[in-house]
């Protein structure tokens, strides 16, 4: 079997990278390994991603029922990681950072209506403060976080983060991918997805129940929450699997209402 330092050397002579750069927000020439499609390491991060995914293989041989999820959200310290209850998302859509008033609205109007989405479905509030996407001296953590335009990206479309990130590493990119005309995919759903990174949501294709095109990837820190779902809001693509829409499936409801309890809209609150 392949070596921790063989995968980190793998990862990252094969692995597409991104180049991050906002000045305003301190953030220089920054790279990325990409694994997963849209999930960015830093170079000290692939060597703890590596032997993750090294011990979920052995672990995956000794057992071939070993490891085997649902819908997966991210484990720490034994617990489902999430938001604190009462958390509100601001964000802001950076205008300095996009090259045109027509991808500024884009990503705005997208933004909307995918955080308008997950409020449907669970307890979660998201909120634009539309004041900071024209204010030149917005800093890290003046929201929970920004949605940036990258140039480049290959086939990165978008890329976000995870609850327990740093406020530095608290980020939305979109990249030209997610601009590209007549796209394959919908630009509403590719944000619905990557703000299920941002609740905590793990790729749903990195199962052992994906196909073998998806595998291997790393189950590291992930917890069970529903079963496997072939058309869930966050599985990629592939033959007769994932939804070019990127839509909520019954299983995405469920998950989501588990780990976040009913959307606000569910109930009537006391002052």
């Amino acid at each position: 079997m392949i070596t921790t330092s063989d995968l980190v050397d793998k990862i990252k002579t094969e692995a597409p990278t991104v180049r991050l750069t906002c000045k305003q927000l301190d953030i220089v020439d920054v790279e990325r390994f990409v694994v997963e499609g849209d999930v960015g390491l830093s170079d000290a991060a692939v060597q703890a991603y590596a032997a993750r995914r090294i011990e979920i293989a052995e672990a995956t041989l000794a057992d071939p029922d070993a490891e085997k999820q649902g819908l997966l959200g991210i484990e720490r310290d034994g617990k489902t990681l999430r938001w604190r209850p009462g958390t509100k998302l601001t964000y802001a859509v950076w205008r300095p950072s996009f090259g045109t008033d027509a991808e500024y609205q884009a990503a705005a109007d997208g933004m909307a209506a995918a955080t308008a989405d997950w409020q449907t479905i669970c307890g979660i509030e998201f909120e634009h403060v539309e004041a900071k996407d024209t204010d030149q001296n917005l800093k890290l953590g003046d929201v929970s976080f920004p949605v940036l335009r990258q140039q480049g990206g290959g086939n990165t479309i978008a890329m976000a983060f995870f609850p327990d990130d740093p406020v530095n590493e608290r980020l939305v990119w979109v990249f030209d991918g997610f601009f590209a005309p007549n796209p394959t995919f919908d630009r509403v759903g590719v944000l619905r997805h990557e703000l299920g990174h941002a609740l905590g949501f793990r790729h749903e294709h990195i199962r052992p129940e994906a196909p073998d095109l998806f595998r291997p990837e790393s189950l590291e820190h992930t917890v069970e929450i529903t079963e496997y779902d072939s058309k869930s809001v966050m599985h990629y693509l592939g033959p007769g699997v994932g939804d070019p829409q990127l839509r909520f499936t019954e299983h995405d409801r469920k998950g989501a209402r588990i780990v976040y309890g009913g959307p606000y809209s569910e109930f009537s609150f006391a002052d």
